[in-house]
């Protein structure tokens, strides 16, 4: 029997709405001569609900001592398999993310005993969270592929014999909406919008149309792996939402794209435009200069370049706002500004790239200029030539593109 002092603790978790964790002083001490603490449990509701949570979790520690590791919650398991994850994953990104399916592990499986959780059990408790539609399907199969390295790590650490989770088949889910591919016109036309707007935001855009490349993967370009010499350029970065540069997460991302005609002039040019106004606020242009570059000459936010995008997309016809829509003055030109974006999404100029690169070539090279294939260039090994398939992309492209054709 376990010895526990007083009614138990409850704190609020400021990360999430209505959640709480709760806890129970033991009458054991440490090696400090402080008393320990049970394992905190994870508690979504009212603090009425945690006020009773943390009653019966007292009960429970007065009756029998846990047995041995199976009896230990799924989502006490699950917050402790996240936690020991810190700093190890890609990014701080990906373990906030994380963070969302061990709440979602918790709310459908937090109370379940590891030991007793069979493959029945789970079919059961999602088929009950799909008629209480609390949950989309996109997040019950996240939950449930995280579910199952949870209770990989457990089969692991020899708490369990087998994985429940294996023999519950649960397919990804389609989309719920093709993502939209612009025709070779309205490529042309937002091609030529974003070249007559100009400036860092409106390039970068621009090679993104030609290339294919991920948001980050723009941002995150420096000027030491661009080659005008050959017109290419090697994805060796990418810049995310934690404003910190990092190499992509996957060695198919790694790449050479090359860049034709007009494109290559737009580029050289803006790298000399940079340079004079880098000059202006007293810095010096360097390999290490992010190609598309902020007011003060670093690398752009990436939300602030989404807010900017969806700006773009909605005075250029590609979109529009739906909710607190307002009429303001931007350089001189009565713009729209508002919320509830609808339209043209970033993510979409890459199927636009390959639906077009595969009209001109074949799918293969618009694999690998997506970065979609597995590649044996490293940053160890810097090839200065690219196959015909490449070459014929990237002249597709300027075909489609170039404003003096279109």
């Amino acid at each position: 029997m376990v010895q526990v002092r007083g009614s138990g603790v409850i704190e609020k978790d400021k990360r999430y709405k209505n959640t709480w964790k709760i806890t129970c002083y033991l009458g054991e001490k440490d090696e400090k001569g402080r008393y320990k603490r049970a394992p905190k449990r994870t508690i979504h509701g009212t603090k009425e609900d945690a006020r009773k949570a943390v009653a019966e979790y007292k009960a429970e520690l007065q009756g029998t001592a846990p047995e041995g590791p199976g009896d230990m919650r799924i989502g006490d398991y699950a917050q402790q398999f996240h936690e020991l994850r810190e700093g190890t994953m890609a990014s701080p990104l990906s373990y906030k993310r994380e963070a969302l399916d061990i709440r979602y592990i918790n709310e459908l499986f937090g109370n379940i005993k590891i030991k007793d959780l069979t493959p029945g059990m789970i079919r059961s408790i999602y088929a009950k969270a799909r008629k209480q539609k609390k949950h989309s399907e996109n997040a019950l199969h996240k939950t449930h592929q995280k579910l199952r390295q949870v209770m990989q790590a457990a089969y692991m650490d020899e708490i369990i014999m087998r994985n429940p989770c294996d023999l519950v088949k649960f397919p990804r889910p389609k989309p719920a909406e093709e993502r939209s591919s612009l025709t070779p016109e309205e490529t042309a036309r937002l091609y030529k919008c974003a070249f007559e707007e100009g400036g860092s935001h409106a390039i970068g855009l621009m090679l993104m149309i030609t290339t294919g490349m991920r948001r980050g993967e723009m941002l995150g370009l420096t000027w030491k792996y661009v080659d005008f010499e050959t017109s290419q350029l090697f994805v060796a970065n990418q810049y995310d939402v934690s404003k910190t540069l990092r190499p992509p997460k996957t060695s198919q991302s790694r790449r050479w794209i090359c860049f034709k005609g007009h494109m290559a002039e737009v580029l050289a040019e803006w790298k000399c435009t940079q340079a004079e106004e880098l000059a202006a606020i007293g810095i010096k242009q360097s390999d290490s200069t992010p190609v598309f570059q902020n007011s003060e000459g670093d690398f752009i936010d990436p939300n602030n370049y989404s807010r900017w995008w969806r700006c773009f997309s909605v005075d250029n016809g590609f979109g529009r706002f739906t909710r607190d829509v307002r009429t303001v003055e931007v350089d001189g030109v009565m713009r729209q500004r508002g919320k509830g974006y609808e339209g043209l999404k970033l993510h979409e100029l890459r199927n636009t790239q390959a639906t077009l690169i595969q009209a001109k070539v074949n799918p293969k090279a618009a694999q690998h200029r997506l970065g979609h294939t597995q590649m044996s260039l490293t940053m160890d090994v810097y090839a200065k030539s690219l196959d015909s398939d490449e070459i014929a992309s990237a002249e597709a492209m300027d075909a489609i593109l170039r404003p003096d054709e279109n």
